[in-house]
Formats: structure tokens, sequence, C-alpha cells
């Protein structure tokens, strides 16, 4: 017996991200493929990736969102856990990102916000 076998429907369900991943479908959504390539928006999004590794209280979710910055705009998407670390995740990316407007389109996890 191997350990995809062992493991439950729901735990193969919880790691799959497709369903959160949809939402880069729209065609208004950033994703990785609009970050730009100027020096700038590479060393802000390096800066704030840096700063969201740096909470080790986060989650794997929140340290995996995604970061997009093109131009005077950094993007954050992708799901975490709660509406703390969406706001957690945000602060840090406001602090780094100075002169840029940051837009927060995390998501938060289905059934955590009940929680919080």
């Amino acid at each position: 017996m191997n350990a995809q076998t062992t493991e439950s429907a729901t735990e193969r369900e919880a790691a799959d991200n497709t369903k959160a991943n949809a939402t880069d479908r729209n065609t208004d959504a950033k994703t990785p493929v609009d970050q730009s390539n100027d020096k700038d928006a590479i060393e802000v999004a390096a800066g704030i990736r840096r700063a969201v590794l740096d909470d080790k209280s986060l989650s794997t979710s929140a340290h995996n969102i995604k970061i997009v910055t093109d131009g005077d705009v950094v993007t954050l998407g992708g799901p975490v856990e709660s509406v703390d670390e969406k706001t957690r995740v945000e602060a840090p990316a406001v602090k780094v990102a100075t002169g840029k407007q940051v837009r927060n389109e995390i998501s938060v996890a289905r059934g955590a916000e009940a929680a919080t």
C-alpha cells in the first residue's frame, strides 16, 4: 500500500487547488505571466515574498500567494486560511510597495470566515 492509497478523499480534495485557481481563467485576473520584468517590479515582488515567508506563523497557503507587480500596481491573489491571514499578508505588501497601489484579491478558504 502506498501513501496515495491511504489518503482519504477529503485530504486529496483539500490539496487540490484547481478550483481556487479557476479565478485565473478570468481574463481580468492577474497571473504570474503579468509580472513585469522591470527591475523595480521584480524587487518589489521579491521584497513582498521575503516578508511573507519571514512570517513563520502564516500557513503554507499564505506563503504561496501570487504576487504580481505591474507598473504601479501590486496584485495579491490566491487562497489563505483566514481573514486574519489575508490582512497579515497585505500589511507587509503595503509596506514594501511604497508608492504603489496594492490590490488584495486574496480569497479566504471556504468555512474559515465563519470560524473567525
